[in-house]
């Protein structure tokens, strides 16, 4: 019975994306072209990050959560 609602009079299955939605061939004009890069010709002025995204990788990192509380090393008075 799930057969039929599959496929349409025609015998073609239902496309799932609307005609406007889907696949075709050539270029896609939304897709972003990607310099090729090198690893040596990276820009230095964009830094690097650590592995969660947070920070300059080697860079300073402070010893408190939140930048406001006291550092082990301060006191707190």
């Amino acid at each position: 019975m799930a057969d039929r609602h599959d496929a349409v009079q025609g015998g073609e299955p239902v496309p799932r994306d609307l005609p406007d939605q889907q696949v075709g061939e050539g270029e896609d004009p939304l897709d972003i072209p990607i310099p090729d890069v090198e690893a040596e010709e990276a820009d230095d002025g964009v830094p690097d990050t650590d592995e969660a995204g947070t920070g300059r990788r080697d860079g300073p990192r402070s010893a408190t959560v939140h930048p406001e509380h006291p550092a082990p090393d301060e006191s707190s008075a």
